[in-house]
């Protein structure tokens, strides 16, 4: 059974107007943000124009190399006026689906939170790779297993969690991450803060 999508998805659209946005806000060429980010030029201008609907991986390398999350990236545009107490309600959650890998990703916390929070959804049997140079903008990360199994990689060592289970990810790493299960999607939650520049 799936888990219960928001009714706010992002759209590519609007993920290229974001994108473009923090690109032209460090005063970056495509070919430097390609440089920084190791995606090729011509998938930044199609991700850009809205040609192109990005996979988690390429969001998550454009992300890193504009020194900021994807959670970020997606809720930057709208913070509360009171920036002492911020809300995210259900209905303000956005989120995405990575056509490719049918893996769900939500923005729960509110834009500007920190540490941030997102839910991820991966289908049974979904396998994912996230690469150490994703997280370095970041002081850690800490995964929680609301439903289901997951398997991680870090470098060399591998994991296996079950509903409840929490691993903290103190340093960047190489990971695996799979849902080792056949017929059932695993539903986790991450929490991680930026690093202060």
């Amino acid at each position: 059974m799936m888990v219960e999508k928001a009714d706010s998805l992002i759209l590519d659209t609007e993920i290229a107007r974001l994108l473009l946005k923090q690109r032209k806000s460090k005063g970056w060429t495509v070919a430097e943000l390609a440089q920084y980010s190791g995606v090729s030029q011509a998938m930044i201008s199609k991700v850009e124009r809205g040609a192109s609907s990005p996979s988690a991986a390429i969001l998550s390398r454009l992300a890193s190399a504009l020194g900021i999350t994807l959670s970020k990236l997606f809720a930057e545009a709208e913070l509360s006026q009171n920036t002492h107490v911020l809300v995210s309600k259900k209905s303000q959650q956005h989120y995405w689906t990575d056509t490719q890998l049918g893996l769900t990703r939500w923005s729960i916390s509110p834009a500007g939170a920190n540490p941030e929070m997102i839910k991820v959804e991966v289908p049974p049997a979904g396998q994912f790779s996230i690469p150490a140079s994703a997280y370095q903008h970041l002081n850690g990360q800490t995964i929680w297993v609301l439903s289901g199994q997951l398997d991680i990689q870090v470098d060399t060592q591998r994991f296996h969690l079950e509903t409840g289970d929490c691993i903290a990810l103190t340093q960047p790493a190489d990971c695996q991450l799979t849902n080792p299960d056949n017929q059932q999607p695993c539903v986790y939650m991450v929490s991680f803060g930026q690093k202060q520049s």
